[in-house]
């Protein structure tokens, strides 16, 4: 299809945004719309879960947090741990050692790597046991500490590189000071501390394990010959200065060297492998002489006494003969795992399959028992079981790690066997959030915590668990438990802020800002803002520290706004109370950079606690109540928002103010303002709702619009929003001329339109202006919304949509997300309807990301179908393609009918023209199915129009 044939195609029709025209009123069946404000951050247990966790463990397992994540971990000296899972490697720990000893007068630096990237060849095990070899004699009184790189993650941008690595690495080799803010300052503090160490006669192990380029590692070596670096590669890495130690498969005596010792390791006194010698040289050939299937073959022969290496071998060989798409090494590997899970008890497999849904590299036996839902002696007894099978490993005291070639054949078994993986994620990460609570509480010395009786305790814990904690948020997030997210960052900022790490404080605040956002929790939001700024402050950024005051003291709009809208009084209370203090802190920082805006906040927060009739102590948060003129007028001028949001308090009989209180140039106003309403309801609707008869009204309004000051003090604001009332109430009796000419006839709804609307737009202008001068941006946006509801109904396209843009720019300077979203897919429904396609695919793109993060699909959906149509009329069928997919699952998802209909047209159209007949046609099929049975009178009778159009119905 050419582009003037694509512009010129038959009208499609859409659903348009929430209160933006013909089937606005649809969007009311998006079942994401926000809940109430949730109050309980810190409540232990308090817990709302969201629905939709039960995800295919293909899409969700080993969740990791956006980036990388450098896990530092401290090496340990030699136990019973390491001394089971690695034995038959004598020469290669020797020549390591040898290296690895301070008196060892050569390179400090030795690579260990595989042969063609071999699998489970052992080299982590190589490295993890020399190096606990060499903690355990004494070796590194500066430290040992060990970081998986994530080399060869299936995204390159999961790799860790050394910017990602220099704080913890700092933080876990005991640098007495605050991180730098900057990778580079970092850089220099780690090199600076390893020399200090190096003079010292301190020497420091460092070992990097799963590098793939010297890119990872060559910024973390030591410049000091006293420390000693072990690097783990698939491939052989050239470094300068460097040893390397290309590990291969075992030779066959070792690899039966390795059988009998493990044998004897774990069934003492056994005599299997000597009277079947040629069964254990089997037995060893079909594991590939490789160590990790070698230590899985001899835990199977542990396991059961009367099974002989013969017969394991011939189970072995017929294992591998399914797997002839592997390579050879991969099925040695993969038949052994196959053999030791058959044997397992159906509580050890179900165990075993549930552990990648942990979504970092280790897990500790307490989580192990929440996430298989057993009692902790239980779950202790079942998780010793697989560490004797050797499908798990011990690496620290109740702290287990899989294999990551089990790992993956552990989730391919979960996908087959379809264990609930929802309810498993959701215990697990109730358990990390309800530790993370109580170290939080441990932090924060709120009393009394069972799980950590001490600050140390509760630290200890927080960086044992750090990398699941990180990773659990990224999994909570995964599975739309946003508040769930929140709720461990928020521990983890707790932590960075207890250790003055600001670098990493103010990075895990502005987390929380997203969860806390994405979560509709208020609150939260300004706690984490507040983070923001306190980390930025004790960082010495003053400058950035400020202006994250003033954002802090903007978003508190938003907050006070929520309180008005609480449904409870303890809720209102709550978070004005919130808003007090996260004023006050604000102020602190802004001193007097910010008075006006400052009083502007107290005083919104006294108005809605006046109008909510808490408590006088409540009420002197603020200044006082709002002021309203005296005289005859008084009864008639509103105390609440002109859309009557804030409930009015009961009727005073009123009493004569002192004089000083209303200046008398307010009260002129207010009579000019009430002019303006009374003189348009001297007319008859027909006059009233013309130019000539509202111009008299018009120039009241604008008369009491020029007595309101621009330059309004705000503590002198309250005085004037009595005026701001009127002249809103005035814009609204004029607006609603646009339903009576519509009810007149086409004559009367073209003079309305062409004639009139412009002239109302003015009027609107007028109130919008009044608001402005006093500072109060919501009733703003509540105004530019509705004249561009009236103008879309009304086929005023381009006021429409200027009008929605002006609410989006407010709503952004309000931190109003989901405000903004909501105007920008408005606005660009209009472009597009006004064929300016370019603006309206801009606009859409922009709404899309907004609403998405506000948790609202069937907005989001409808934003997409509109960049669909306006891809599509651009002829980019193939990028409407796309955008109608997603629209079309959103607005499904949301229970969205109307939305989901115009989705479906325009993905006919896209599919259509990508030769996707079959499937365009029952796109097609499906929308009018759904459009019949609306039997909505807009919606029903266009989509058969257009269907007739494409030649899909007939008739």
């Amino acid at each position: 299809m050419g582009g003037r044939e694509a512009a010129e195609g038959p009208p499609i029709p859409s659903a348009p945004p929430a209160g933006a025209g013909p089937g606005a009123g649809a969007a009311g069946a998006d079942s994401a719309a926000p809940g109430p404000v949730r109050l309980d951050a810190f409540a232990p247990g308090g817990r709302v879960y969201q629905a939709a966790r039960d995800l295919y463990v293909s899409e969700a397992h080993h969740v990791r947090p956006a980036g990388p994540l450098a896990v530092v971990e401290p090496v340990l000296p030699t136990d019973a741990a390491a001394a089971e899972v690695f034995v038959g490697r004598g020469a290669e720990r020797r020549e390591v050692l040898a290296v690895l000893d301070p008196a060892h007068g050569a390179t400090g630096m030795i690579v260990a790597s595989s042969v063609a990237g071999l699998a489970g060849i052992g080299k982590t095990a190589l490295a993890r046991s020399c190096a606990a070899e060499a903690v355990g004699r004494g070796w590194y009184a500066g430290g040992a500490v060990f970081v998986d790189l994530n080399g060869y993650a299936r995204d390159p941008a999961d790799q860790v590189m050394p910017e990602h690595v220099f704080a913890p690495m700092l933080h876990a080799l005991g640098f007495p000071g605050r991180p730098a803010d900057s990778p580079a300052g970092q850089a220099a503090q780690y090199h600076r501390m390893l020399a200090g160490l190096a003079a010292e006669g301190r020497p420091v192990l460092l070992v990097l394990d799963n590098a793939s380029s010297t890119a990872q590692i060559s910024d973390l070596m030591p410049r000091s010959r006293a420390h000693r670096t072990l690097i783990t590669s698939r491939h052989t890495l050239v470094t300068r200065g460097s040893r390397t130690l290309e590990l291969g498969a075992l030779s066959p005596a070792g690899a039966r060297a390795l059988v009998e010792e493990q044998l004897e390791f774990l069934s003492p006194g056994g005599t299997r492998t000597r009277q079947d010698a040629a069964g254990t040289e089997r037995l060893c050939r079909l594991c590939g002489h490789l160590p990790l299937a070698l230590h899985i073959a001899t835990a199977l022969l542990a396991r059961d006494p009367d099974l002989t290496p013969s017969d394991l071998a011939d189970e072995l060989a017929r294992a591998r003969h399914k797997l002839d798409v592997l390579d050879d090494g991969e099925r040695a590997v993969r038949a052994a795992f196959e053999l030791s899970y058959r044997r397992l008890t159906s509580q050890q497999a179900r165990m075993f399959r549930l552990l990648p849904v942990n979504p970092g590299p280790h897990i500790a036996t307490d989580a192990v028992a929440r996430l298989v839902d057993l009692a902790d002696d239980q779950a202790v007894g079942l998780i010793r079981e697989l560490a004797r099978a050797h499908v798990v490993e011990r690496v620290g005291n109740g702290v287990w790690r899989q294999h990551d070639l089990m790992r993956a054949y552990a989730i391919q078994l979960l996908g087959h066997h379809g264990d609930n993986q929802g309810a498993a994620s959701n215990r697990l990460i109730e358990h990390y959030i309800a530790l993370a609570a109580d170290a939080m509480s441990a932090l924060h010395g709120e009393g009394p915590v069972t799980s950590f009786p001490t600050v140390e305790a509760a630290l200890a814990w927080c960086d044992r668990e750090h990398p699941n904690l990180q990773a659990a948020t990224s999994m909570a997030a995964t599975f739309g438990d946003d508040d769930g997210a929140l709720r461990i960052q928020e521990t983890l900022v707790a932590v960075y802020a207890h250790r003055g790490q600001t670098a990493e404080w103010e990075a895990a605040a502005r987390t929380a800002v997203r969860f806390a956002r994405e979560a509709k929790d208020h609150p939260g939001r300004s706690r984490a803002l507040h983070q923001v700024m306190v980390a930025l402050e004790r960082a010495g950024r003053q400058d950035e520290a400020v202006e994250a005051a003033g954002v802090l003291l903007g978003f508190q709009q938003v907050v006070i706004e929520a309180a008005s809208l609480a449904e409870h009084p303890l809720d209102c209370q709550r978070l004005l109370q919130h808003a007090v203090a996260a004023v006050a802190e604000s102020g602190r920082l802004l001193g007097g950079r910010e008075d006006g805006l400052l009083h502007t906040r107290r005083a919104d927060i006294a108005r809605v606690a006046n109008a909510r009739h808490l408590d006088e102590t409540f009420r002197e948060i603020g200044p006082r109540a709002p002021r309203r003129p005296a005289g005859p007028d008084t009864e008639d001028v509103p105390g609440e928002d002109f859309r009557g949001t804030v409930p009015r308090p009961p009727r005073r009989p009123p009493e004569p103010p002192a004089e000083e209180e209303v200046p008398d140039v307010a009260l002129e106003a207010t009579r000019w303002a009430r002019e303006a309403l009374e003189r348009l309801s001297e007319h008859s609707p027909g006059v009233a709702h013309s130019v000539a008869g509202a111009a008299p009204a018009q120039m009241a309004a604008r008369r009491a619009l020029s007595l309101i000051p621009e330059d309004l003090r705000p503590e002198d604001a309250d005085d004037w929003r009595g005026v701001c009332a009127l002249l809103a109430r005035f814009a609204a009796a004029r607006l609603a001329g646009g339903p009576m000419s519509r009810d007149a006839g086409r004559l009367a709804q073209q003079e309305w339109s062409w004639g009139v609307l412009p002239h109302v737009a003015g009027t609107y202008e007028i109130a919008v202006q009044a608001y402005r001068r006093v500072n109060d941006a919501a009733p703003q946006v509540r105004l530019y919304s509705d004249l561009a509801e009236e103008s879309f109904q009304s086929g005023a396209y381009p006021l429409a949509a200027k009008c929605r843009l002006a609410a989006a720019g407010i709503a952004e300077a309000m931190g109003d997300e989901e405000g903004q979203g909501e105007a920008l897919s408005a606005a660009a429904h209009a472009h597009l309807l006004m064929a300016n396609h370019e603006e309206a695919a801009r606009f859409a793109e922009s709404a899309f990301p907004l609403l998405t993060a506000a948790k609202r699909p069937g907005p989001a959906g409808r934003a997409l179908t509109t960049l669909a149509n306006a891809r599509f009329s651009l002829n980019l069928p193939a990028q409407a393609l796309s955008a109608a997919l997603g629209a079309e699952a959103l607005t499904a998802s949301a229970g969205d009918l109307p939305g989901r209909t115009a989705a479906l047209l325009v993905l006919g159209l896209a599919q259509r023209d990508t030769d996707r007949a079959e499937d365009s046609s029952a796109s097609w099929r499906t929308a009018l199915h759904i459009a019949r049975t609306l039997d909505d009178p807009y919606l029903t009778p266009s989509t058969e129009s257009f269907l007739k159009s494409v030649g899909h119905l007939r008739g």
